[in-house]
């Protein structure tokens, strides 16, 4: 795991995609049809996430640490792997989106 977040200035910042993946694990850890679905609605079908792309997508997360793997032990559920959020994950979209409500406060005020 490589641990790197907005936190650490070497790193770059998230692609809109991650941001949104985060948002959407901030309430409830979730499977990928979930997150497909939960990241369209929050970006109002702004960003589509193809499953091919949302596992390069969670790649990403998992090598920086930002996210894990949540097994949840449900009878109809056993071949859903579940993502949740990890604490660094919640501190760098915190970060992030600090970061993004300065500039937008910047655009909006002119």
């Amino acid at each position: 795991m490589l641990n790197m977040s907005i936190l650490d200035s070497s790193t770059p910042p998230l692609k809109p995609a991650e941001l949104f993946v985060l948002a959407a694990l901030h309430a409830a850890p979730l499977h990928g049809y979930g997150l497909v679905q939960e990241v369209a609605t929050r970006s109002q079908g702004r960003i589509r996430i193809r499953p091919g792309n949302l596992y390069r997508v969670l790649d990403r997360l998992l090598e920086r640490g930002l996210i894990d793997v949540h097994e949840r032990a449900s009878a109809g559920d056993e071949r859903r792997t579940y993502y949740r959020i990890t604490y660094l994950g919640r501190r760098t979209a915190q970060a992030e989106a600090k970061l993004l409500a300065g500039v937008i406060g910047e655009l909006l005020a002119i």
